[in-house]
């Protein structure tokens, strides 16, 4: 495949020749291969980004020159395993490794190296996100959901307090109550 393919504007489908591509790509791949790319799919992949001691490095700003061809439209936010890898660096991450003293999410387009932290993000809302996003294949979105609710369920599911603590249960209370949110067309007074 020509590099210029890779960054031809794409609404998510495969060309022909694209989906030709591909499978002489996937077909070229020994079953070794394969079955390791699947066990890193299944396994391992939520503890690249997610991981409370790894730090994630986004760059989600487009550089001013691009390859001749790039479809400018393919932003950060636009795809679908960008938002994957952010969504899930946010899930329980410390704004530092404190040992270390540097930013556990990183993005290389902000002058200070920081990144907007976000609060995490539902299964629910990720299904939403990525309804607005594009894959390359046209076919990951369902993948990268259901991965991104493994990898929630085992960050955000699984927060173990020693012994009672009415603190963590009153956070819980208050997260976990439902809230009717209504918008005024005036401010309060």
């Amino acid at each position: 495949m020509a590099d210029q393919a890779l960054y031809a504007k794409s609404d998510g489908a495969l060309s022909e020749q694209q989906a030709a591509d591909r499978r002489a790509y996937e077909a070229s791949r020994t079953a070794e291969q394969k079955a390791a790319f699947d066990r890193m799919l299944s396994n391992t992949m939520d503890l690249w980004y997610a991981h409370s001691a790894i730090t994630v490095v986004l760059l989600t700003q487009l550089p001013d020159e691009l390859p001749a061809g790039f479809d400018p439209s393919r932003t950060y936010d636009s795809r679908g395993w960008t938002t994957f890898e952010r969504c899930s660096a946010e899930l329980a991450k410390l704004s530092s490794l404190q040992s270390a003293r540097w930013s556990l999410v990183i993005d290389v387009s902000d002058e200070g190296g920081g990144a907007e932290r976000r609060l995490p993000t539902t299964p629910q809302r990720m299904a939403k996100l990525l309804a607005g996003c594009r894959f390359t294949n046209g076919a990951d979105s369902s993948l990268v959901l259901q991965l991104y609710a493994k990898t929630a369920a085992a960050v955000l599911g699984t927060v173990s307090v020693p012994g009672h603590s009415p603190v963590l249960s009153h956070v819980h209370s208050a997260l976990t109550f439902p809230v009717h949110i209504t918008h005024s067309s005036h401010s309060p007074s």
